[in-house]
């Protein structure tokens, strides 16, 4: 084989993992991986506005793929812009790998007299599975293998991978094996004995529920956990990460439990005396602080998690499982067949008639919502817009603050969105946004965004425009971090503080980026606003001015944070 450089050797193994998109910020440590993808068939550079930008592309890549994504930045503060990506990627057990320029060898070691020089491996330790450096080019393949492996094998999770310059231009003539000829591609399977114990229990309740989190999605296990829960009329919610893993207009979908929970799922989880929790980790956000406020104290626990760690973590379970959920899901199929288990006659069945009861009381509290405002557009008529302007396969992307805690009380999921997760990263979302429609550029993909957060990366709308992502950002804009004001109204007294912004017009800003822009100030122009942008076929975003005295659904955390406080709950 004729000698390559470095920077070959490394992209020759992005090839073979499958990689085609590499997110990132150009700089001189990295130059010559960028030059090496730039004379690569096949391979797209999509360069962001800020390294911070590139993370959460790659993070919704992965997210929305299932597949890992890559990150590529320079030393030193193009490393450290992309923590908070890194970060959230960790919390949400996403396989990014992150390549990153570093110091060269020869002189590593000698601090701030160095270039750019911070210990990079020990910064990013305790936000990945594992940090590497390369120190020669003939080990380029080992590392790469290695990065990827960790990457997606048990619980999934980022990789940093560090590459000085000079590993870059080195020649060598190494081979680069294909993918699977080192990774195992077996399924972890459960102990036979805890998926009897499990069908046991599921068999004796009278009322279960299943929990779903993202393991589902990473083991590729959703249609597989839908087949599960018709065979036993058992009723569905998602983590607060994951709605739409059971379709909302599914007849046993339930939405999403947590402090901010789908009505019909925290009414419904109230009287459950049996969870099927599958790939979750009973969260916080989930269980409102680890408390038995919307998870039932006399509930049994079936757990299951690829990671062991998680087992009994939180709450202790009456049978736990380790295994791939997918695995175990089909296992458990199989052992309730074999007892003679068909499913039932969904449409009688008393369970469905609950949730189905569950939902028309809630789309009547909904209706109720959107019919308030006297001709001031609330959020309720926000997520009803974008609800009926999208495909039923449409990507729907939230951000972070009060904008996701109001999609996760109301917006009709029928696959899984992404939001940042638990460690809610303002203006992540439509960076993800990008990353996903970057993936799948067929779908239509919308993100829900506040104006706080959408200020946070406002030069990746020039991302969007240079690289052609029409992704559409619908951007709610009140001026104000209306969650913490609202804290601030009933718990401080009215001392605002830090939430009062005179935010400048984001759909001339579009504009003037190249995007489509547009603003509204009337209900009735909101869902042709929506309709216009997606036809637009350019990124776009829609400027919704709200009612700033509109307030998102206060959670159970919140109330019992004015009980403390004995004040009444506004």
């Amino acid at each position: 084989m004729a000698e390559r450089t470095g920077a070959d050797i490394l992209v020759e193994c992005l090839q073979a993992e499958g990689i085609k998109d590499v997110f990132g910020v150009i700089g001189s440590a990295c130059i010559d991986i960028t030059d090496a993808i730039a004379r690569t068939p096949g391979m797209r550079f999509i360069p962001t506005a800020h390294e911070q930008g590139a993370a959460y592309a790659a993070d919704g890549y992965a997210r929305i793929t299932g597949k890992p994504a890559v990150c590529l930045v320079t030393v030193g503060p193009g490393a450290t812009n992309a923590l908070s990506g890194v970060a959230q990627a960790y919390m949400e057990s996403s396989p990014v790998i992150l390549i990153s320029g570093e110091v060269a060898s020869t002189v590593r070691g000698k601090g701030r007299s160095n270039w750019h020089e911070i210990d990079q491996l020990e910064v990013f330790k305790p936000i990945t599975k594992n940090t590497l450096r390369l120190e020669r080019v003939e080990r380029i393949p080992e590392l790469m293998r290695q990065a990827f492996r960790t990457a997606t094998s048990g619980r999934q999770g980022p990789v940093y991978l560090g590459v000085p310059r000079e590993v870059q231009t080195a020649l060598s003539d190494v081979p680069v094996p294909a993918a699977a000829a080192y990774r195992a591609a077996a399924r972890p399977r459960a102990d036979a004995a805890t998926v009897v114990q499990a069908a046991d229990l599921i068999q004796k309740a009278k009322n279960p529920l299943v929990l779903a989190g993202g393991g589902v999605i990473w083991s590729g296990a959703r249609e597989a956990l839908l087949k599960l829960m018709e065979l036993l009329a058992i009723p569905g919610a998602a983590t607060p990460s994951h709605k739409g893993i059971i379709p909302d207009d599914h007849p046993l979908g339930l939405g999403q439990l947590g402090h901010t929970g789908s009505p019909p799922a925290q009414r419904y989880a109230q009287e459950t005396d049996l969870i099927l929790a599958i790939g979750c980790t009973f969260s916080e956000t989930t269980t409102d602080r680890y408390g038995y406020h919307i998870l039932p104290k006399r509930a049994g626990i079936i757990h299951i998690d690829i990671d062991p760690e998680e087992i009994g973590k939180s709450y202790p379970v009456d049978v736990g499982i380790v295994g791939d959920a997918r695995s175990v899901i089909e296992d458990l199929t199989r052992e309730l067949r074999n007892r003679g288990l068909v499913p039932p006659n969904l449409s009688l069945h008393g369970r469905v008639q609950k949730v189905a009861e569950l939902k028309k009381s809630w789309r009547e509290q909904f209706h109720a919502l959107t019919a308030e405002g006297e001709g001031r557009i609330r959020r309720a008529h926000v997520i009803q817009a974008v609800r009926q302007a999208l495909d039923h396969d449409a990507i729907v992307v939230s951000e972070a603050g009060g904008t996701c805690s109001f999609t996760r009380f109301a917006f009709e999921a029928y696959h899984p969105y992404l939001i940042p997760g638990d460690f809610s990263a303002m203006g992540s979302g439509y960076c993800m946004s990008l990353g996903a429609k970057a993936a799948y550029p067929e779908r239509q993909v919308l993100s829900i965004s506040g104006d706080g957060a959408m200020m946070m990366v406002l030069p990746e709308i020039l991302t969007a425009v240079e690289n052609n992502i029409p992704s559409v950002a619908v951007v709610i804009h009140n001026n104000i971090y209306s969650n913490i004001k609202h804290k601030q109204d009933v718990l401080f007294g009215k001392r605002f503080i830090g939430v009062d912004h005179p935010y400048p017009s984001f759909a001339k800003m579009a504009r003037e980026f190249g995007a489509w822009g547009e603003s509204v100030e009337q209900e009735p122009e909101l869902l042709p606003a929506i309709q216009r942008a997606l036809a637009s076929g350019k990124p776009a975003i829609v400027e919704v001015f709200i009612d700033p005295t509109d307030r998102v659904p206060p959670s159970k955390t919140y109330k019992r944070w004015v009980e403390e406080r004995q004040m009444p709950v506004v």
